[in-house]
């Protein structure tokens, strides 16, 4: 029985992985993964997707090492593991709390490492890793630093991953959308610090999510889904990065 593993399932890009996956026919069992279980409940009866439900804080030891063991219970063969969960808060170094900033840096870098490791010896020859990096992650963002700073690294990570894990025959792509309309999103715009005066374009969770799971299969490392946000990927490597820090300033409320 192949099974998909996917974290922050319960809404957004997590859960339009899972519809897309389920639609598809290509795994045969589910994996949810997120904070909430009442939310994974509501998505696997939504989708009419027969799914374990994993209820686990990935940004905390305990919600990692229950993972750990579920996987060494079962001995499943992952053909998918997803990594979908992420945080992010906008606001300069000094007015979020180290809470959020230790936060954001164990869910979108530790937990995305360890998750991996503990879980590519149950991936056989041909599965696939996917990771959430962001088109954040080619430009230096004030104001959004810790956020931004943490999905270049899950870019690097996954690149070098793939050298790594060519002798088992798995490939990593990294998934670097823009601003995709998801309730991440949503609660970004609600911030009290600094953030865009407007999150645009603002691109559909399906269409987005379609085009990485095509990336993936062909084994790309990775997946650039939209036109600003590949612009954004050309202009890192051309433009200065004092220049492009000071379109993003011009964008940001004050």
């Amino acid at each position: 029985m192949e099974i998909a593993i996917i974290t922050g399932a319960s809404s957004g890009i997590g859960r339009s992985f899972a519809k897309q996956l389920h639609q598809s026919g290509e795994v045969d069992e589910f994996w949810f993964i997120a904070r909430g279980k009442t939310a994974l409940d509501a998505t696997a009866s939504e989708l009419g997707i027969n799914a374990k439900i994993i209820t686990a804080d990935l940004s905390t030891p305990a919600g990692l090492a229950s993972i750990k063991d579920a996987l060494a219970q079962y001995t499943p063969t992952v053909q998918y593991l997803i990594h979908s969960a992420g945080r992010g808060d906008f606001g300069a170094f000094d007015e979020l709390t180290e809470e959020q900033i230790s936060t954001t840096i164990d869910l979108n870098v530790k937990a995305t490492v360890l998750l991996t490791k503990m879980t590519v010896p149950y991936m056989p020859h041909g599965g696939r890793i996917i990771t959430l990096g962001s088109g954040s992650c080619f430009t230096p963002l004030p104001y959004f630093n810790t956020y931004s700073s943490s999905k270049v690294f899950v870019l690097h990570y996954t690149k070098s991953l793939n050298f790594e894990l060519e002798k088992y025959g798995i490939r990593a792509t990294c998934f670097c959308p823009g601003w995709v309309d998801t309730p991440l999103l949503d609660g970004l715009m609600n911030t009290p610090n600094r953030h865009p005066k407007q999150f645009k374009p603002k691109l559909n969770v399906d269409m987005v999510v379609k085009k990485c799971l095509a990336a993936s299969k062909k084994g790309k490392t990775m997946c650039v889904v939209n036109w600003y946000t590949k612009l954004q990927h050309v202009l890192f490597k051309l433009v200065p990065d004092r220049l492009l820090t000071k379109t993003w300033l011009n964008m940001l409320t004050e």
